[in-house]
């Protein structure tokens, strides 16, 4: 293997790998408490209808995030740091990292959501297989947010591919590498912009993959920055005197999406400019928000994206997002509670106080050990 320039593991490289474990915790909580928020009806409510409705941003920072650090390997090949990642380990890695957490989710599903059993056998394979973002009626109640995880696996399929294809017309120059990415993103605007979220009620274009390739490109480009030592003197330069107020603009835009300019707070139909502002600005706030924590090592960011807390979090944030919404409709049809019939409060902290044990039993048991083994392979 080539030397590099950057250690692989030094005490400020841990600290920034903890930082962006904080953040998957913070992606985790989001996407949870907007589910909460729509099952209790306070999404349509008059008590911060357009932040809790707003906060499945998490999974634009779950696609940055993958984007940076899948990327990141291909982005220290193209700058001459390392060999290519190999393919034969990278797919068993994906592979057991996502499917052995996922079976006990769909068959806990089965049992404490009566309603996905009146599915049938297509929709239950299509999750299995993780291919539920296509069509509509592949979705199951209970399990609604791995549409987020069929769109991730597509990028996993189309990585090794993409960063060859990347690689050839960056032709070793990082100004080049970034060009493209920006290409990616255009080429997600643009199919967002003709395909339609739901093509005569069945096909639902909109959640895979190629409208959600800017989300990624953006991850993939702090990538380049982080890998390429000219790059990375820039932005450190730039953010380091300035991370308050980044932070700063990103909760500005957070607002500004938490409005009506960015479309309704239900399930209704946007328009297309609607939907192109928020899909846009989700992408930019999730840059910013990932920018400081993957590019610096910033004492005030390290104290609350570090902590014990929140990287404790972000380390089981895969089983929170798997497990999360099944307990909660669980939780709410066991307590009686109606659909929009409120509880937003104890939807939350209930979901929250017997997700996190499941989620640290699904690490410690299942997915810790099987990623340890697959390693080994």
């Amino acid at each position: 293997m080539t030397a590099v320039t950057v250690p692989a593991a030094t005490p400020t490289a841990v600290e920034r790998d903890n930082q962006l474990e904080g953040l998957r915790a913070v992606a985790a909580l989001a996407v949870l408490m907007t589910h909460a928020g729509f099952l209790s009806g306070r999404t349509g409510g008059t008590v911060l209808p357009g932040p809790l409705a707003r906060l499945d941003i998490g999974v634009a920072i779950f696609f940055v995030l993958s984007g940076f650090l899948l990327y990141r390997p291909h982005a220290r090949h193209h700058a001459g740091l390392g060999e290519r990642p190999a393919l034969r380990p990278y797919a068993v890695r994906r592979f057991f990292r996502l499917v052995p957490a996922l079976l006990p989710v769909l068959a806990a599903t089965y049992l404490l959501v009566p309603d996905s059993r009146a599915a049938g056998a297509m929709p239950w394979l299509a999750n299995l297989v993780q291919l539920q973002s296509v069509r509509s009626d592949w979705q199951l109640p209970g399990l609604a947010q791995l549409w987020s995880l069929s769109t991730e696996v597509m990028f996993y399929v189309a990585l090794p591919l993409l960063a060859l294809l990347i690689g050839q017309a960056a032709r070793g120059r990082g100004g080049r590498e970034m060009l493209v990415l920006a290409g990616l993103c255009a080429l997600a605007w643009g199919a967002r912009a003709w395909l339609t979220e739901d093509s005569g009620g069945t096909f639902t274009w909109g959640r895979t993959l190629v409208c959600h390739l800017d989300w990624f490109a953006g991850g993939m480009a702090l990538a380049v920055i982080r890998v390429r030592p000219p790059l990375l003197a820039v932005a450190r330069a730039t953010l380091t005197p300035s991370v308050g107020s980044v932070l700063a603009i990103a909760a500005s835009l957070f607002w500004v999406l938490s409005t009506s300019l960015a479309g309704p707070f239900d399930l209704s139909r946007p328009g297309l400019a609607s939907d192109l502002f928020k899909h846009i600005g989700y992408g930019v706030f999730s840059v910013l928000l990932v920018a400081p924590a993957a590019l610096l090592d910033h004492p005030a960011l390290r104290s609350v994206l570090a902590s014990r807390v929140m990287v404790a979090l972000g380390t089981i944030s895969y089983g929170v997002f798997l497990w999360h919404l099944p307990i909660m409709f669980f939780v709410r049809d066991t307590a009686g509670w109606q659909l929009f019939g409120g509880h937003f409060w104890l939807t939350c902290a209930i979901t929250l106080a017997v997700t996190v044990p499941v989620a640290q039993l699904s690490w410690r048991l299942l997915e810790k050990p099987i990623m340890e083994w697959a390693r080994r392979l």
